[in-house]
Formats: C-alpha cells, structure tokens, sequence
C-alpha cells in the first residue's frame, strides 16, 4: 500500500511538472532584462570609485574618480592606462565629458571645471551653473547638434510638480538653461512599482549619454536601471540591470554604435559593453 502511494505521489508530480513546463512554454515571462553583454573589461584598481567616463575615442576613454582631481586615460584595446592627468586636489567630482582637446569636468555642487588642451599643461576654468548646491549635479554628455552640455540632477525644485530636469549648458555663452530640456515624469507608469515612495525618490539620475540618434540614456545606480528618453522629451523605455551583472552601476557612456559602455563599481572596477533589445 505504502508502495503504490509512493507511485501515485511520483505520477502527479511527474504530471504536475509536466504541466507547469507546458505552461511556461505558451506563456513566456516577459524579459525585463532587455539587453546583451557584448564586451567586458576588468579594470586596475586605480579606477575604483570611479564616477565618470567620457569618450575620447573609440579606443580611449577618460575617467573621473569621485575624490581624486586626476583624469585617467584608459585605452581599451591595450587594457592600460595610458595617462593620469593631474588636475586639482578636491572631491565630490561625479561626471566628465570630452569636447575635442577640451575635458569638463561636473562636481556635485553644481561646479564645471573646464580643462582646454587637457592632455598637456591644461587651461583650467571654473564656473558655478547653479546657484545653489542642493541641485546634487550627477550626469554630463555632450550635445553636438547644439553645441551644449547636457546635465542631470538627482535633487531638483522641480520634484514637487512630480518632475526631475536635464539641463542644457551652452558652451558658446557658458551659460545653463534652467528651462529643463528634458524631464523625467517621476507619476510615469514606467515606475508605478514604486508608487508609495514619494515622487523624488522613484528615480534618480547618477549619469547621462546621449547617442548620435538623439536618444538620452539616464542611469538610475539604486534601482539597477536605464531610462530612454527620446528627442521629443517622452519617457519610451526603462531597461532594468541585473544586479549580478551590475552590482554597483555608477557611469555611462555611448560608442559610436550606440551600444552603452557601464562601469560597474564593486570589489574588482569593472567596465561592460551592452547592447539593448
């Protein structure tokens, strides 16, 4: 008797199996993690805490610790740093971008350091674009069809109407729009999952790339996300990371492919080609 219900539990878990396979065969979950790896790069530790990345070339980035005033020119094909660049002894340095010979440089506080001619002897500039420091400037990328910077900010006065900013910074009269030329729709169903958090806290931006289709990536470190915001400033697609993928997503920079480089800050720096589906 006992045998005979030993058989009798195995054929229903046998056809239980069976079913629940079937199922899932007709009825896919959705693939939230919609991208690819295509290349990885495991990265020396002078490169931990890194903040920023900004493309020289396609064969040369340069990077921005977040404590340390030093550019580090890293070359991806040779897997060295070729250079580091001295340039100040401050902190809270979140973002960089290079313009031709020129590198900039994006502080929390809302400060743009502007180093013409970087590689060598640089022309070191200042500007204050914000007013006040409570912004917490996160993201730079260059706009090349209007000659502008574009630039995140986690903390924004605009959170109240539901709201964050990405700002244009125009480099023929160094002077910031604060008219957001784009806004992320922190109400969009796109974060309905997090509904009961307050409005500011649904998504905040860490960095910035804007692509040569006129598409702005916004990486979102602590929810493991990307937002794609199109030129007509509509919030299309969020992307999620896998957190074993990307532990610690801190910066983001686009190739001339589109594809997204993302550096990952965890035990071992390490910096990861995706592709998006």
């Amino acid at each position: 008797m006992k045998k005979k219900s030993m058989i009798l539990a195995a054929s229903l878990l046998a056809i239980i199996t069976s079913l629940v396979v079937s199922f899932r065969k007709k009825n896919p979950e959705p693939d939230i993690f919609r991208y690819q790896i295509t290349s990885t790069w495991d990265l020396p530790d002078q490169l931990k805490n890194t903040s920023g990345i900004g493309m020289i070339n396609q064969q040369k980035i340069a990077c921005i610790t977040r404590d340390k005033g030093s550019i580090y020119i890293y070359n991806l094909k040779t897997q060295n740093i070729e250079k580091q660049i001295n340039f100040g002894n401050s902190q809270n340095y979140t973002d960089i971008e290079i313009v031709g010979t020129t590198a900039f440089i994006l502080k929390k506080e809302g400060m743009l350091i502007k180093l013409e001619h970087y590689k060598k002897d640089p022309l070191i500039t200042e500007y204050q674009i914000f007013n006040d420091a409570s912004r917490n400037a996160s993201g730079l990328s260059y706009d090349a069809s209007s000659n502008r910077l574009l630039i995140a900010v986690k903390d924004d006065k605009f959170e109240r109407k539901g709201t964050k900013g990405i700002y244009g910074y125009s480099l023929a009269t160094n002077r910031i729009n604060f008219n957001p030329d784009y806004e992320i729709e922190l109400n969009s169903s796109l974060f309905a999952e997090r509904k009961n958090l307050k409005a500011a806290q649904r998504f905040s931006p860490n960095a910035i790339s804007k692509n040569s289709k006129e598409t702005v990536h916004i990486l979102d470190t602590r929810h493991h996300e990307l937002l794609k915001v199109d030129k007509l400033n509509k919030s299309e697609e969020l992307y999620k990371l896998r957190e074993e993928d990307f532990p610690v997503p801190a910066t983001i920079s686009h190739l001339k492919n589109n594809n997204i480089l993302v550096f990952n800050n965890s035990k071992k720096p390490r910096l990861l080609e995706i592709k998006l589906k």
